[in-house]
Formats: C-alpha cells, sequence, structure tokens
C-alpha cells in the first residue's frame, strides 16, 4: 500500500493512517494505547484515547457509506478483516513472488511512491515510525524482486531480467543493485555499448540523489566476458576488504556469518546510551557464537566505508551501523546484506523510550540471527554450520519424523566434522525429546539415556562458552537426577548468552525443576522484558516455575495461555487445579479432552506400556515437596491415560 485509496471522505488524515498502521502489523491488529500513542503523542492517555474512538467512528462512519466492514475494534485492540482488506502493497508482493516478465511491468505501474505517501507530518512519533516503515517496505519489495534477478537468464532475449530491473529503477534510480543486474545483462547478451550507457546512467543517477559514485566492482562489470562474469584484476595492488580477508588459527574452525561492525558518532561525550546499546548488541551476538565479528571504527564520516557489494561466502557478509543523531538523541541502527546491497532493517531507538538499552539490544540481535539462520536454512546451503541451521530448525518441530531428518544431518556433520561441538548437543535433544515425549516402540534413534551424559559432556568439552552446549547439559544432569551439577550448568548457560530470551526461559524452568526457585523467578522476568511478542510456550515453561514456587492459581492461568494440549502441560495443569483443592475441576477438564486421549498416548513419554514408568518420567521436580505435589497430578492423567476417562 505505497498510497491510501480514499473512496469516502474521511476528516481526518489519522483516521486513514490507522488503516496504513494496521496494515503493517502482525495479524493486522494493535492495541488501541499503542496506536493512541503513536497518532496523538503530545496529549496525554485520556484524552489520546477519546481522540482516537473519534477516528475509528470516522472510519465507521465511512465503511457504512462505501458498504463495507473491515475495521474491527474489540478487547482492547483494533484490527482489519484479514477475509475483508486487502491493499497494493499485497498485490505488488504477489507480482513479485511470481517475478514473470508481465508481473515486473505491472508491478511498476503499480508502484505510485514511497508507503504512506502526504502522511509524514501528522504527529512527531508516526513520522519516526514511517520513516523505518518505508525502509522496510523497499526492503521487502527490492528483496522480492533480487531473488529473481540473482542468475542471469537470457533464454528470452533478458525481457524478462530487464523488466526486473527496470522495476527496480522505478523505486530508486540510485539503486547501484539494479543497474548492476542490467549492466551484467546487456554483458551477458553481447550488447556493451548498452551496458556503458547504462553506468554513465547510474553514475548519474547516485550523483544527483547520493552524491556518491559506482563502486569499483560496478566498473569492473564493463570488463566482464561474454557470460557476464567478473575478470579477475592481478597485480592491481588494490587491497582486499577486511570482511572478508579471514585468518584462522585452526584450519577445523567451522565458518560463519559475517558482521562488521561500524560506529559513526558514538566517540563523543556524553553519548552513554548510544555507546551502551552498540556494546549490548555486540555482545550479544557474540554470546550466541554464530558470527565471526569485526570491528570497522571510523573516527568521522569522511573515512566511514561506503556501502559495497562483495562477494561474500554462502553464510553471509554484513555490515552493522550506528549511528548517533545529536539533534534528537535517538540511535539510527541498519544491518545490510554486502553481497546485494539489501538493507535488511533500519532502525531508530530512542532510548527513553525503552525500559533498558539490554532489551532494546535484545531485539536487534534477534532479528540478525532470526535473518541470517534463517536463510542458512534452505537445504542448497552445504557449510558446516548452514547444516545446523537446518538441523536445529527440525529439532523444533518436535515430531519422531523431524528428529529422524535431523539426526542424519548431525550424523553427516559428526563425519565431516567432528570438532563442532554443537552436533553433540543436537543428539543429546533429540534423544532427550525421545525419551521423554516419544513412545517406546517409536525408539529408533538412539541408545538411550546411557548415551546423552556423554554426548551433553562431549560438547561440553569442545566448548564450554556455548550456552546451548551447557543448557543441554544443563537438562542431561536433570534427567540423570543430579540437581546440583545442573544448577551450575544452567547458570553457565544464563551468563553467557543474557540477550537471548529463549536461553534464559529454558534456564528458568531449569532451575526450577533443579529446586532454585527465586533464580528461576528472577531469569524468567529478565527473559520477557526482553521480549516484544511472547511465545506461547513460554507460559507452559512459566507455569511450571510458579508450580515450583508452590504459586498454584498462577500457574493455572500461565498454562491456560500456553501452546496447547501436550501430555506434560496438562499435566501441570491438572496438578495445580489439585493443589489448589479443585480436584472436580481438574476432573472435568480431563474429561473435556477424552476425545484427545489416543493421540496424547501415542505421543506420551517413555513407559507408554508401563504407567507407573510414565509418571516417574514425566516428574522434573527435584525438590521433594514439589514432586510429590506434581505426583498427585500425573497420578490422575496416568489413569486417564491408560485407564480411560471412566477411571477418573
Amino acid at each position: 500500500m505505497s498510497k491510501i485509496q480514499e473512496p469516502v471522505a474521511v476528516k481526518t488524515r489519522k483516521a486513514l493512517a490507522i488503516m496504513g498502521y494496521l496494515s503493517r502489523m502482525g495479524g493486522l491488529n494493535a492495541p488501541r494505547e499503542a496506536l493512541a500513542d503513536l497518532l496523538w503523542s503530545s496529549a496525554d492517555r485520556p484524552k489520546a484515547m477519546q481522540s482516537l474512538r473519534q477516528a475509528l467512528r470516522q472510519l465507521k462512519t465511512a465503511e457504512q457509506e462505501a458498504g463495507f466492514d473491515v475495521v474491527q475494534s474489540s478487547g482492547g485492540h483494533v484490527q482489519l478483516d484479514q477475509s475483508v482488506f486487502s491493499s497494493d502493497f499485497m498485490q505488488l508482493l504477489a507480482l513479485l513472488e511470481r517475478g514473470r516478465t508481465d508481473d515486473f511491468r505491472e508491478a511498476e505501474e503499480l508502484w505510485r511512491g514511497d508507503f504512506l505517501t502526504g502522511y509524514e507530518d501528522i504527529d512527531p512519533e508516526f513520522s519516526d515510525w514511517l520513516r523505518v516503515e518505508r525502509e522496510r517496505v523497499r526492503s521487502e519489495v527490492t528483496g522480492a524482486a533480487l531473488r529473481h534477478l540473482n542468475q542471469i537468464s537470457i533464454e528470452d532475449g533478458g525481457v524478462r531480467v530487464e523488466a526486473g530491473g527496470r522495476f527496480l529503477l522505478k523505486i530508486d534510480p540510485a539503486l547501484e543493485a539494479a543497474h548492476r543486474v542490467l549492466i551484467r545483462l546487456y554483458m551477458k547478451l553481447g550488447q556493451k555499448e548498452r551496458a556503458e550507457q547504462q553506468l554513465k546512467t547510474c553514475e548519474r543517477e547516485m550523483k544527483l540523489h547520493l552524491d556518491a559514485e559506482p563502486n569499483q566492482e560496478t566498473r569492473d562489470l564493463l570488463l566482464g566476458d561474454s557470460n557476464g562474469q567478473q575478470s579477475k584484476k592481478f597485480g592491481s595492488g588494490e587491497r582486499e576488504d577486511p570482511t572478508i580477508e579471514v585468518r584462522r588459527n585452526n584450519e577445523d574452525a567451522v565458518s560463519l556469518p559475517e558482521v562488521t561492525i561500524l560506529s559513526s558518532s558514538l566517540v563523543k561525550k556524553g553519548l552513554n546510551d548510544a555507546i551502551h546499546l552498540r556494546e549490548e548488541v555486540v555482545s550479544g551476538l557474540s554470546s550466541f557464537r554464530s558470527f565471526d565479528l569485526y570491528q570497522a571504527e571510523y573516527f568521522g564520516e569522511e573515512n566511514a566505508p561506503k556501502p559495497t557489494l562483495i562477494e561474500g561466502h554462502e553464510l553471509g557478509t554484513y555490515l552493522l551501523r550506528f549511528t548517533h543523531d545529536e539533534r534528537t538523541g535517538k540511535v539510527v541502527v541498519q544491518f545490510e546484506d554486502r553481497s546485494n546491497g539489501r538493507i535488511i532493517f533500519n532502525e531508530i531507538i530512542d532510548p527513553s523510550m525503552w525500559n533498558s538499552t539490554a532489551s532494546a539490544g535484545s531485539q536487534i540481535v534477534s532479528r540478525i540471527h532470526t535473518y541470517s539462520t534463517g536463510r542458512l536454512r534452505n537445504p542448497s546451503n552445504s557449510s558446516v554450520f548452514a547444516r545446523w541451521c537446518q538441523a536445529e530448525a527440525l529439532l523444533w518441530d518436535f515430531t519422531p519424523q523431524s528428529d529422524e531428518k535431523a539426526m542424519r544431518i548431525l550424523d553427516e556433520l559428526e563425519q565431516s566434522s567432528s570438532y563442532f561441538s554443537m552436533t553433540y548437543a543436537g543428539k543429546a535433544s533429540i534423544i532427550m525429546k525421545q525419551e521423554l515425549h516419544f513412545p517406546l516402540s517409536d525408539k529408533t534413534i538412539s541408545n538411550g539415556m546411557s548415551s546423552l551424559l556423554d554426548l551433553a559432556e562431549k560438547a561440553i568439552v569442545l566448548d564450554p562458552w556455548q550456552a546451548t552446549n551447557q543448557r543441554v547439559y544443563g537438562w542431561a544432569l536433570i534427567l540423570s537426577n543430579m540437581p546440583e551439577d545442573a544448577k551450575r550448568a544452567f547458570r553457565n548457560a544464563s551468563r553467557l548468552s543474557t540477550a537471548d530470551p529463549s536461553n534464559l526461559m529454558s534456564v528458568a524452568e531449569g532451575l526450577a525443576f533443579s529446586g532454585n526457585v527465586d533464580e528461576a523467578r528472577a531469569t524468567a522476568e529478565k527473559a520477557f522484558s526482553l521480549l516484544s511478542f511472547v511465545p506461547r510456550v513460554f507460559y507452559e515453561y512459566l507455569a511450571n516455575i510458579f508450580f515450583a514456587a508452590e504459586d498454584y492459581e498462577s500457574a493455572i492461568s500461565q498454562i491456560e495461555r500456553g501452546a496447547g494440549v501436550g501430555v506434560s502441560g496438562l499435566t501441570t495443569r491438572v496438578a495445580a487445579l489439585i493443589c489448589s483443592g479443585r480436584e472436580e475441576e481438574a476432573e472435568q477438564i480431563l474429561q473435556r479432552y477424552s476425545e484427545h486421549r489416543m493421540s496424547l498416548l501415542s505421543s506420551s513419554p517413555l513407559g507408554a506400556d508401563d504407567p507407573e514408568i510414565w509418571r516417574e518420567k514425566i516428574n522434573f521436580f527435584q525438590d521433594k515437596n514439589a514432586r510429590e505435589k506434581f505426583d498427585r497430578g500425573a497420578a490422575y492423567v496416568q489413569r486417564f491415560l491408560f485407564n480411560g476417562p471412566r477411571s477418573i
């Protein structure tokens, strides 16, 4: 939606801005308070909420006149009806998903300017949001188009690639990546004069819009062969880009995605928040141990490296920029994929709007980690770390079939890279899931609990600084009835990765099972403070923490917000109800799940043929009192699963 269409007159632009904002939100919905603060930031909350109600009434009146109903408001949220709402931006992305010649041409006609053109001045907070969102929209659009243009095909005479390049230049006439696509195309077609003319156009547009010049790599495309491949220049005396030069002490070291950190205007006095944010992000990236980090500090903008497309490896080569705006006190954080010039995200951080720089830094780290590892999950990527990312994604599926696929990948990694520590942590995770969540008759992957500690310990020996390894080791110790050793492992995992809320929540639950309830609650609170969106499974973790603290009412309320009808969560819920004196309600819950009984039983933990073993294995609590109370609920679920609903 590059511009809002106005078929019916609405009194204020803010009413239509609501629809524009909601169209970019997940689920097309947002809290009323967020909308009020965004569009009426200078007013106090009651007055802002009143203005929001008036704007919603304007939209409702306009909908009645137009004969449609798309904006819905209930439960403190405002949302767009996904079955009714559509936008030209959605249509644009659908065209780019196909990426045919006619699609690119239609997309070029459809693009009518930046997202929400004309809405920049309606509120300072909305303006800040809109500035970032426009970069995201451009990034989504250019990224969707470039995916079809990585390989230059001339089977159709280059018509499709040329249409794609022209579309990109419609969005941004100075987009060097688009000019490069066309230069490569013309060189591959043997049309060097057109390639030279395209380079001149690139020079003119970049000078006009950016006051910059094309990179040498772009100019060197004219030296390419007839296939459009860049010729290597030997003896030129040019220094290689330092971000892609990798020197290792150990030839067995695993290659990781490369991130170069560039900080501009952060070296002046009085910028403590900006510097602290930068350090939080760098520390968070380091703690994942999933990146090769490079520091590129420059004093003065004139020495800062220009955006450069470089030949990176399949794992990715990125530039992370930090710039401080002295006028507003805000920090601009930009993450760029250097292989294609795409800006992955561009955030404007106002430190005063965050509870802490740690929470702001955590979300930036999460976005970088999610993007860089997500693209490596494509099976076409074959490096050691990429294969690990593919296996890790399968581990989160929680199905025996996915675990079998993951184990095959991990077996390959062990054969080819026996020194890569997370291979063994991954295998230990699969064994734990199979022992605890899949039936005994399906036990085809591992040789069971006897090898669990060996694998977890091997991961620790190879890399004790990897939070994943320490966390898996802690869970292996829990299942081996070694709570004191488990506490140490969980604490190590917590210290090693303080920016990863998933790590902290797993640690918190492990500490609760180990008997350290106060530390578990504090760790969970820290994890929640770092999240902008809480995964539903986190509420199940929290329910077990509250159960360990004997706060059964809180455990019940949290498990009801949990992820589903798994047997573990069901048992926690039943146990908490019984411990709070609500046995009749616990029985009603189990009766309600009668139709799910067979599916629960088929995915129940080890001991499907022995109810007593099942009951022992599902109880992770190491504290004697908590274990006995949880066992009361497990006894109910045991009878329900193995003897049928009438047994309770």
